[in-house]
């Protein structure tokens, strides 16, 4: 009998106890303390890290946002053809060697070399020495003024001046321009003869090649953030090819460009650029 009161007596507690954590619920009891110190080292805290989240990470370092490497690329193809001609200023020229300076020029003899990094060359005017081999021949008196000698005990073998074109040989030659040094004796060099001759052969206002600034250039530019996938690649190209116009805002978006636009927007002058060039 003692048993069976003791058994229903845990089953009615148990019974009460699980009511009990059905209906019963726990809150926190806050607690206010009139502390200035206290308050006022909570209040530093807060501020601290708002200004930290706010000011440092998301305006200064932008932290919110992902950064990746930029690949980019230029590619730059000049286009067009120009006609040489000696014209009324023929030069006293040997006939078989006009055809050295009267023929057309296209971009794969006046680009060179055919690819730059980030730039390119157009051949204007040149300066042409024919036929030259490997021997032995008179120095050039107008760059090395101490190649003009009376004698050989003027001349050294393999001596070397400044602004030579090849070791001495140790013989007092005639010079091979008479028409422009008139008859003197210099020191003959060993070297790739004849030796090369600076002179313009149009003279100092006029280029070989002529038209040269109606010659075009397309350039194409191109960057690329590969680390974002495909959307993000960029390049100048529009809907079709077109050539820029300074003067039409129609066509400022266009990428093929006349070299003598390019020299004019820069403030230079085409026709001094190409007689003495620039970069």
């Amino acid at each position: 009998m003692a048993r069976e009161v003791f058994i229903k007596g845990l089953q009615h507690k148990a019974i009460e106890s699980i009511i009990n954590h059905v209906i019963e619920y726990e809150t926190p009891k806050v607690v206010t303390v009139h502390n200035p110190s206290i308050g006022l080292l909570r209040r530093s805290l807060q501020l601290g890290v708002v200004l930290y989240v706010g000011l440092y990470q998301l305006w200064y370092a932008q932290g919110y946002q992902e950064f990746a490497d930029m690949e980019s690329s230029v590619t730059t193809k000049v286009k067009g053809y120009s006609q040489s001609s000696l014209g009324s200023k023929r030069p006293p020229i040997p006939s078989a060697q006009s055809m050295m300076y009267e023929r057309v020029w296209d971009e794969a003899d006046y680009v060179v070399p055919p690819a730059e990094n980030g730039a390119f060359f157009v051949t204007t005017n040149v300066v042409i020495t024919p036929n030259q081999t490997m021997g032995h021949c008179p120095e050039d008196p107008g760059e090395v003024p101490e190649s003009i000698c009376t004698d050989s005990n003027n001349c050294m073998a393999n001596k070397h001046l400044i602004k030579s074109h090849g070791p001495q040989t140790g013989r007092c030659i005639p010079t091979d321009r008479p028409a422009k040094y008139g008859n003197i004796t210099v020191c003959e060099i060993q070297s790739w003869c004849p030796v090369e001759d600076d002179r313009l052969v149009l003279g100092n206002d006029t280029s070989l090649i002529t038209g040269s600034e109606n010659h075009t250039v397309f350039i194409k530019n191109s960057i690329r953030f590969s680390y974002f996938g495909d959307r993000f690649h960029r390049n100048n190209m529009p809907d079709h090819v077109c050539i820029y116009n300074f003067t039409d805002p129609d066509s400022w978006m266009c990428n093929i460009f006349k070299l003598g636009d390019i020299v004019a927007a820069a403030g230079g002058d085409y026709l001094t650029l190409s007689i003495s060039g620039g970069v």
